[in-house]
């Protein structure tokens, strides 16, 4: 059997990676189904979103190598139509699921995906299929990061990126628990809306005083983690206006540079200030945990959807003809909502 979808083509080294658009380093192409290893399922892919990830690793910029003629894609909505799984591969089969693909493995911007039964998710019927395709990555990510900053003590927690999937599910999820948000934003449009989800205090990066700003509010609401998207200079930044023993949980880089802490992190804040610095990635964080585990957390996200917690923004559905130009919009304008590979049933 056949599969169509969005493969990556990589860059040739003589040509300046930086002058080649998203669009241009992917390629639509068929491609045999490979058989199915033990633990495996094969799931025909009913929408799968982009996410900021998605355009890092196009850039090969992201913590998984690119794989060249591999497709692209690492989160998405499907049906279990095959296994090799034992008898819980066999209940999955025929069931709708949130799903996200194996790192190093084909990923989930075609028609089919084949990937291990552990990042595999029935979803409830109430969730479209395009909130159910953006399940896993951010909502789940957006749970995680605010009950560890809860398992730290802390009464606030300061997200950068705060127009974001996830720091909007922050926001939400942080004021069901009574945890203080201060979100910050670099686009003056994205500041009321925040206010209205929740937000504490939404401060504007580009704004002249925003240090100070930021210093009294962290002060104020005792924010001692930094739930951190954009890493680089950011990082040293905002902990450098944080109190004495605050921690940082890096979970993104949404800039070229491969270094989280911009090469300006001084270790005596480390030392005198007690300053902490972690990482967090679903795909590890998954993979550590038990199925039941798993379970669980997307149990709870899934009902965050159902009580209107959570809800994804959608910009558009997009099929196999016109998907690359939806990447480009999602590339230059993230705040609009998720852009989404709908595949067709056939061509």
């Amino acid at each position: 059997m056949k599969n169509k979808g969005f493969a990556l083509k990589l860059v040739p080294p003589e040509l300046d990676s930086d002058e080649i658009s998203l669009s241009q380093r992917l390629q639509l192409i068929e491609k045999d189904i490979p058989s199915l290893k033990r633990g495996e399922v094969l799931v025909k892919i009913l929408a799968a979103p982009i996410n900021p990830s998605d355009l890092v690793y196009l850039m090969g910029k992201y913590g998984v190598p690119p794989i060249d003629g591999a497709y692209a894609g690492f989160e998405a909505c499907g049906e279990v139509i095959d296994a090799n799984a034992g008898l819980y591969g066999k209940w999955l089969k025929g069931k709708r699921v949130a799903l996200f693909a194996t790192p190093g493995n084909d990923g989930v911007w075609a028609r089919y995906a084949i990937t291990r039964t552990a990042f595999v998710i029935p979803v409830k019927s109430t969730l479209s299929d395009e909130q159910a395709a953006t399940l896993v990555v951010n909502p789940c990510t957006s749970v995680c990061l605010v009950d560890r900053a809860m398992a730290l003590g802390s009464k606030a927690v300061v997200i950068n990126a705060g127009a974001s999937q996830v720091g909007k599910g922050v926001i939400r999820y942080a004021r069901l628990n009574n945890i203080k948000t201060i979100a910050t934003v670099r686009n003056p449009k994205n500041i009321e809306p925040l206010k209205s989800l929740g937000a504490d205090k939404v401060l504007l990066t580009t704004n002249e005083e925003y240090k100070q700003e930021l210093k009294e509010a962290c002060t104020t609401l005792d924010a001692r983690v930094f739930l951190d998207a954009v890493a680089d200079i950011d990082t040293p930044t905002v902990l450098g206006c944080m109190p004495a023993g605050s921690t940082a949980i890096v979970y993104g880089r949404l800039t070229d540079t491969h270094d989280p802490i911009g090469g300006q992190f001084s270790v005596s804040d480390l030392i005198f200030r007690d300053i902490k610095l972690e990482g967090f990635w679903l795909a590890t964080h998954i993979k550590r945990s038990s199925l039941f585990s798993t379970l669980v957390l997307t149990r709870k996200v899934q009902q965050l959807f159902a009580q209107g917690i959570f809800s994804t923004d959608i910009f558009g559905c997009y099929g196999f003809s016109d998907f690359l130009d939806g990447l480009e919009h999602y590339a230059e304008n993230k705040s609009d909502g998720k852009v989404l590979l709908t595949p067709p049933a056939k061509d």
